[in-house]
Order: C-alpha cells, then sequence, then structure tokens
C-alpha cells in the first residue's frame, strides 16, 4: 500500500509476505487513541477508530506535508499489550488468547508531520460535539498525538483471521530466536484489510516486533 506515491522510502513499511523480514522503520508521526479489551465486537474499539478517521480528515483541511507531495490515506494500526504478568501476547499462545479481558490497546492512524497543539484541541472539541453515543465522546476526549521511532523492526504477513494470527506471531517470534534478535517494544499491528471491510478469510494485517540485536 502507497501513502506517498511510487518509490517513496515509506512504501516498503506497508508491503510485507508471510516470510520474517526486517526493515528499518524511521520516526512517525500518529493521531492515537487508547482502549481496553476484546477489541471484537467492541463499540469503544469502533469508535476509536471512526475518530481517528474523522480527526485526520479534519486535520487534512488545513495542512499538507512540508515536501509538498501527496499524502493518501493510511491503514489503521494498533499497538498491543496485556497488564497481565502471565499473557504474553508475542507468545502465540492460543490458550492465553481466549480471554482478552486484560488486554489493552492503542489505535493508531499516522499523519504526514506533527499536528499543532492548537488544531487538535479544536479538532477534539469539534468531534466532541458531534459525538452521538458514549464510546464517542469518550474517543473524542482521549484523541492525542503519539510519536513512535521503532527503528530497526522484523514484520511479516498474516492473511486471514484474527483468530488465527497465533500461529503467525509464533513464527515471527521463532525468527527472533533463530537470528539473535529481541524484543523491543510492543506488539504492533497494521490492517492493510481490516475486519471493517472484509470477511475473515481476507484479512491481511502485518504483524511487526521492534528488536534488538543480541
Amino acid at each position: 500500500m502507497s501513502n506517498r506515491g511510487p518509490g517513496h522510502p515509506f512504501t516498503r513499511l506497508y508491503e510485507a509476505t508471510p516470510t520474517p523480514a526486517l526493515v528499518e522503520v524511521p520516526p512517525l508521526h500518529y493521531l492515537a487513541v487508547d482502549g481496553e479489551g476484546d477489541p471484537q465486537g467492541s463499540e469503544r474499539f469502533a469508535a476509536a477508530a471512526a475518530t481517528l478517521y474523522l480527526a485526520t480528515q479534519a486535520v487534512a483541511v488545513d495542512t499538507s506535508p512540508a515536501d509538498g507531495t501527496a499524502f493518501g490515506p493510511c491503514p489503521l494500526e494498533g499497538l498491543w499489550w496485556s497488564t497481565d504478568e502471565r499473557l504474553h501476547l508475542e507468545s502465540g499462545d492460543p490458550e492465553l488468547w481466549q480471554d482478552r479481558t486484560s488486554w489493552r490497546w492503542t489505535l493508531l492512524l499516522r499523519q504526514p508531520e506533527p499536528v499543532d497543539a492548537a488544531r487538535l484541541e479544536a479538532v477534539r472539541a469539534q468531534l466532541g460535539t458531534k459525538a452521538d453515543t458514549p464510546e464517542a465522546e469518550a474517543a473524542a476526549a482521549g484523541l492525542r498525538e503519539q510519536a513512535l521511532d521503532e527503528g530497526l523492526c522484523v514484520q511479516l504477513l498474516h492473511e486471514g483471521a484474527i483468530e488465527n494470527e497465533p500461529a503467525s506471531i509464533r513464527a515471527l517470534h521463532r525468527h527472533l530466536d533463530a537470528q539473535g534478535l529481541a524484543p523491543a517494544g510492543r506488539h504492533h499491528e497494521i490492517y492493510l484489510v481490516p475486519a471493517s471491510t472484509a470477511p475473515p478469510g481476507e484479512l491481511r494485517t502485518i504483524l511487526r516486533q521492534p528488536v534488538t540485536r543480541g
């Protein structure tokens, strides 16, 4: 998925295959909304995603990339972790994925450059006024900016339903072990084909893990 035209260096960040591969991720800017619990069927999760898209549209009206290039729509992304010390999402253990009450997540939508604080506050207020559910109101109130500097990462493409994702995560972390790499950040997902747009068998998700050598 290209976001800034053919040949742009960021294009490769949204390309992956089922085989784990190293990628160097530069510092990037996002709008973000935090949440918790099982994302499937969650009104909070859906409201967070919708808020990010609406906020990005509002910000784009008044901003453009500093280098003048076009900045197309980016895929939704998410950081995932758990408050349960026994649960390591990166373990890929299907049984540990059944109870998702301890899951925590940050949904992200990439921006071409940092969002001005005053502009972000105005967008937050605008979306809060238009919110028609408690979940939408909470998402608007929690809208914030986040910068990520993940650096060296390993990523692969998971094709299919979230229930089958543990096998792909196990493959990714077996690759880390084989290459002498260690996790150095939160589990990161990029939804090239998200669940809101296609049946489970057609979903395409990049699984990304920041790493360190040795």
